[in-house]
Order: C-alpha cells, then structure tokens, then sequence
C-alpha cells in the first residue's frame, strides 16, 4: 500500500476505553508502510503506584519524540499530549472521546476483567472510595492538560490547558456518532480506510442512578472538557 508523502503525519492519542482499538488498528494498515505503537509498561519497573504510573508515562514521551523525529507517517498510542512535540513536528493530532461517566465505567470493568488486583475493590460503589478512582475519573485532565513549567517540569493539570490543547487538534471524535469520526479519519488520512469493532466488552449490568451521580462528581473536570467541546462543536 503506497505512503502519499504530501499527507500530513497523524498522531492518534488514544485515550483509554474510548473505542480507540477499531480506529488505530484501520489507520495502521492504512499507513501499513510507516506506522508505529507505543510501547506500554516501559517506566522503572523497581517504582510501585503513582510513581510507576508517572515514569511509564514519560518513557512513552520519549518513545513518541524518537518517533516523531524518525518520520514515521502514523503514531497510535496511550500517550498524553505534548504541546512541546506538537509545535516542533507539525503532525496532525487525532483523539476520539466518549460521554466520561460511560468511559470510568468501562475503565473500571475492563481492568477488572483484564488485570484483576486484589487490592481493588471487586464492587464499583466501592471503588468510588478508592485512591484510584480519582485518576480514573481525570483521564482527559490528565492527557490533554499538562502544561509545562519550565525545563523538565510539569505545573498542574487544568481544564482550561486540555480545551486550549484539543482546539489545536486535526481531529476530534466522539464514540456515540462512530461512523461520522471514521468519516472524517477517512478523509484526514487520504485513502481508504476499513470500519471494524475491537475490543467490544460484554454486556454488563446497569449501574444505579446514585453511583452514576457519585463517578459524575469524580468525574467533575473531564466533564467540564468533554461538554466545553460539544459546546464548541469542535467534535466530528
């Protein structure tokens, strides 16, 4: 499959439990020639929790620098966004997005279901009380709204930063209107592109009204991006 070089180089951010799989995986074997993943789990395996959480999130930084600076047409990956990056490569950036409370809960079960840990609560209410779920809640926070602060430092997340970084976007999809956003990819990406379903979870019992309204709470400021962008009509 022939690589058009006058295509602009893609980024595809794929923000965890949000149908990224089906999307990344058409994009690859349209780019089939030069496309590369992220590589997970390459932090300091000595570091436990947060810590080693943080130092396999700045080993996939490194990865996506050497790769932008190899050339590689097409990049998929769980990475948060690099404005830094963006600026000095001038690849298009791509992400698709869901409803937040949908997204933690389907985060919540796929790791029950894929890495189950005994130190997690087996019950999603209590979960909820869990020093995880915070995280959990604050994926879009975190993935589009670390700014810098100065050489080889990070300031705090802010809702404010994630809306500014995602209107720089290319691309920006949403899981409940899927044909759409593979329109749109389509047409982004200058060829052909196939349209499957990865990764579909099994059908899983309703969650209470009360436990919604506790995860939208968690949920407070992806909630405040995800409708900041339906507001701005900047989702495909």
């Amino acid at each position: 499959m022939a690589e058009r070089s006058h295509l602009p180089g893609i980024v595809y951010i794929h923000v965890p439990k949000c149908g990224g799989s089906s999307f990344s995986a058409a994009l690859r074997l349209r780019h089939l020639l030069s496309n590369a993943r992220i590589n997970l789990d390459q932090g300091n395996a000595l570091l436990r929790g947060e810590a080693r959480i943080a130092s396999d999130y700045r080993a996939r930084q490194e990865q996506l620098a050497a790769l932008l600076k190899s050339g590689k047409r097409l990049i998929t990956g769980h990475v948060h966004y690099n404005p830094e990056l963006h600026d000095r490569y001038g690849y298009c950036h791509v992400t698709l997005l869901r409803d937040p409370v949908a997204r933690f809960i389907s985060h919540y079960r796929y790791l029950q279901r894929r890495h189950p840990d005994p130190a997690r609560p087996a019950r999603l209410a209590d979960f909820l009380d869990s020093t995880d779920a915070p995280r959990l809640a604050r994926q879009y926070l975190l993935y589009f709204g670390q700014g810098q602060s100065g050489p080889g430092g990070r300031s705090a997340p802010s809702v404010a930063r994630a809306l500014h970084n995602l209107s720089r976007f290319a691309l920006i999809g949403d899981l409940g209107a899927p044909r759409q956003f593979h329109r749109a990819l389509r047409r982004l990406s200058g060829g052909p592109l196939p349209y499957w379903h990865r990764n579909r979870a099994p059908r899983s019992a309703a969650v209470a009204p009360e436990i919604r309204q506790r995860i939208a709470a968690l949920c407070a400021e992806d909630l405040q991006i995800y409708n900041g962008l339906q507001a701005a009509r900047a989702v495909a």
